[in-house]
């Protein structure tokens, strides 16, 4: 499976800090640099790619010194600039893992594979029980209501590449079994100092 990371959001929420949300330290290791770690440690991984903007060039330098490839894109418009990561590989399915996900293991992303090439379907999306996230006092932006329960997307997601790029509605599966290392994406400084005390 190849792999896209976004890397190349504004991250707005903690830019007070001054450094690029990607490249925050975590216990002395930047987001970007555990998320690569897990994915390409991960069996099932392919290529990994890493999509970046102007609004972080100093990321782009990063990538590009671990020896990963990097896609450039405007930061501007989520869609555009998911059409222009997409339209840089050639599989039909894609994994996309956002670069603020620094807890996350290599196992999880193996189970989550397996899991999908189990389940299917267009769209699969790992999600967290929301009990899990309020628990760690983190306060979800947005809480799906799903027969199975409330959840939070983490951000982790198999698509369908082709059918992104038709601009296609893409019918949804679930991944329900997310734990800590999907639960906290770094958007707060309140975020990154959890993610530390648990790292």
């Amino acid at each position: 499976m190849d792999v896209l990371v976004n890397a190349g959001g504004k991250g707005s929420r903690i830019s007070s800090i001054g450094v690029e949300k990607p490249l925050l330290d975590v216990n002395g290791r930047s987001c970007i640099d555990r998320v690569l770690d897990s994915l390409l440690a991960a069996k099932g991984v392919d290529e990994v790619l890493v999509s970046v903007s102007p609004n972080t060039p100093q990321t782009r330098r990063r990538v590009i010194e671990r020896g990963v490839g990097v896609i450039d894109t405007s930061g501007e418009d989520f869609v555009l600039d998911l059409h222009t990561s997409l339209s840089a590989f050639g599989g039909e399915k894609v994994m996309i893992c956002p670069s603020d996900l620094p807890l996350l293991r290599s196992s999880t992303v193996e189970s989550f594979l397996r899991a999908y090439h189990s389940d299917g379907g267009e769209s699969y999306l790992a999600m967290v029980p929301e009990g899990l996230v309020t628990g760690m006092g983190i306060s979800p932006s947005y809480v799906w209501e799903l027969p199975e329960g409330r959840y939070v997307v983490s951000g982790v997601s198999i698509v369908d590449r082709l059918l992104i790029l038709a601009d296609k509605y893409l019918e949804e599966r679930f991944y329900f079994q997310g734990g800590v290392d999907l639960a906290i994406n770094v958007n707060t400084p309140e975020e990154l100092e959890l993610v530390r005390r648990l790292a």
